[in-house]
């Protein structure tokens, strides 16, 4: 027997290994494609997840062969998607490319209610402020930035806002995702122009 037979033999069972496990022992989270290449020969989607507040970054082949992959469209670039994963090998993995990305309101579905801290606030117009926020969670440290009126900042007014704590609601799944990031008055205005030239 060659050798480019034993080790074609051994990838195969490998695979098969590691199918069996992923459909015996599967669950299903929240990942975020972070590159694609679409080619006839050797094509990916990278994407990560998180499993008990660990990042996993990996990739999946583009088509939809042996072991079935979910393929019902092309990805789309730093947009959500179910992943089934190996609850004992997390490593073990699959991104579901679906008809359409995971929206708004699916990935905070079953939101965790945490604190979040201002770590400094500044007005960008009359009736603005951008606040840059940090918070914790599980292993992960996460920080981000949102455009909110000055009539609704959770935290009073800009004087009594830096340093303060404030309630945030985070996506379970992928902690990355918060409700005032997608809340911020440009990245709003930024999804309806997009919506209006469909």
């Amino acid at each position: 027997m060659s050798l480019l037979v034993i080790v074609l033999i051994i990838g195969f069972y490998n695979s098969w290994k590691a199918e069996a496990s992923l459909s015996s022992k599967g669950k299903i989270t929240i990942g975020r494609v972070t590159d694609f290449k679409y080619s006839t020969r050797v094509g990916h989607i990278d994407f990560k997840f998180y499993v008990n507040g660990e990042l996993y970054d990996t990739s999946d082949p583009d088509d939809s062969g042996w072991p079935k992959y979910v393929r019902e469209a092309r990805a789309i670039r730093h947009k959500f998607y179910p992943v089934e994963y190996d609850s004992t090998n997390p490593n073990n993995s699959k991104i579901q490319i679906t008809k359409k990305p995971l929206g708004f309101n699916e990935l905070l579905k079953n939101g965790i209610k945490i604190k979040g801290k201002v770590e400094n606030i500044y007005p960008i117009s009359e009736s603005y402020a951008d606040l840059h926020i940090k918070y914790k969670y599980l292993r992960g440290n996460f920080k981000f930035r949102t455009r909110l009126h000055m009539d609704s900042l959770p935290c009073g007014f800009i004087d009594s806002c830096k340093q303060k704590e404030i309630g945030l609601i985070i996506s379970k799944d992928y902690p990355d995702v918060n409700n005032l990031y997608y809340l911020s008055y440009d990245r709003v205005s930024m999804k309806k122009a997009k919506e209006q030239k469909k």
